[in-house]
């Protein structure tokens, strides 16, 4: 893509909709490569890749958030003390990574380790 964009003498580059648009790395080599990205900076995609810090940055800035648990403590038990506070079903989701795998609807504490 670099040597398209420098054949093409491009100054900024916007690689679409997920994929490159949402990784941090791409954005630094851009930048070292004297291509401007057009997007957040990579700081603000490495906060937002995370759901837990995304979620702490947004619930600071006063942004209605859905409720639920994001804190650091990740013991199954402790996680499901939490979905108990919250109220059955639950979404159980992973901190980092994208495209909705790993999520899951528990119904019921009885269903929580299935």
């Amino acid at each position: 893509m670099i040597e398209v964009a420098d054949y093409a003498r491009c100054e900024a580059l916007h690689p679409g909709y997920g994929f490159l648009s949402e990784n941090a790395n791409f954005v630094e080599f851009l930048d070292e490569n004297k291509i401007k990205f057009i997007g957040p900076p990579a700081s603000a995609i490495r906060k937002m890749g995370s759901k837990s810090e995304s979620k702490k940055i947004m619930t600071s800035a006063k942004v209605p958030c859905l409720s639920g648990y994001h804190g650091d403590n990740q013991d199954p038990e402790h996680l499901l003390a939490e979905s108990r506070k919250i109220g059955f079903p639950v979404m159980l989701k992973a901190s980092l990574g994208g495209g909705g795998k790993g999520m899951r609807i528990v119904r019921s504490a009885d269903e929580f380790f299935d």
